[in-house]
């Protein structure tokens, strides 16, 4: 594992981070807000910026608590949970990552991740990813399609949830806008936070279920449809 100590520009502010499995960064990465960081920031509640040259995105996670409202939960949950025992979000969501390539669905390459110890930066928490400038938001894609289109994507994306239920796991937000469509119709996950799905065989069903719901799948239909289309890729 690769470890290095970087000194980042974000909009010409410096902020410092140990950033680990660091892979494929330019000698000096400069950080900047966009157009483009923008609607990534409009679909969440994280910060985005790209790298000069638009070929890294960075996301960034702030505290929870704040010092001033909350001294002890910033303390034991931002502080010593998330920076000192490693359990930041940029972390999880790179190990998460690795689940997902692992189940077989494509994701941004990972450049590494990293954690500023400083108690001063808020902004503790950094996950560094291929921009892909090839791809769109799905739920961009989603809403330019007719009927037939959209379910021609539904069935793509049924197949992947599946791929990743088979491999033993369900995502914890599943909607459009936490994948990109490549110009070849390839889906692409960006956010990446799953978890496992219960041992129990009868228990697995209701959790898969669960995460599908008609508001992130925009109606009732459409919710309708992955269920019964995930009932037929799982054999359930």
């Amino acid at each position: 594992m690769t470890v290095k100590l970087l000194d980042i520009p974000f909009d010409d502010r410096r902020r410092r981070y140990l950033v680990f499995h660091a892979a494929g960064l330019p000698a000096q990465l400069r950080l900047a807000s966009t157009s483009t960081t923008a609607a990534f920031e409009a679909a969440g509640s994280s910060r985005f910026y790209l790298s000069q040259d638009g070929k890294i995105l960075a996301k960034v996670v702030p505290d929870k608590f704040t010092k001033r409202k909350a001294p002890f939960s910033w303390f034991s949950r931002d502080y010593l949970e998330k920076r000192w025992l490693l359990q930041s979000d940029a972390r999880k969501e790179f190990l998460s990552l690795r689940i997902l390539q692992r189940a077989g669905l494509a994701t941004p390459r990972c450049h590494g991740w990293g954690l500023s110890l400083n108690p001063a930066n808020r902004n503790a928490s950094l996950l560094l990813m291929e921009h892909r400038q090839d791809a769109r938001p799905g739920g961009d894609v989603f809403e330019s399609l007719d009927d037939a289109g959209r379910y021609r994507f539904l069935e793509r994306f049924c197949e992947e949830v599946a791929r990743l239920a088979r491999a033993g796991y369900v995502h914890r937000d599943l909607h459009y806008n936490n994948l990109l469509v490549a110009d070849d119709g390839t889906l692409i996950w960006i956010d990446a936070h799953v978890r496992r799905l219960p041992r129990k065989k009868a228990d697995q069903w209701p959790a898969i279920s669960n995460s599908i719901t008609s508001d992130k799948l925009r109606g009732e239909r459409y919710r309708a449809l992955c269920s019964e289309r995930l009932r037929q890729h799982l054999m359930l």
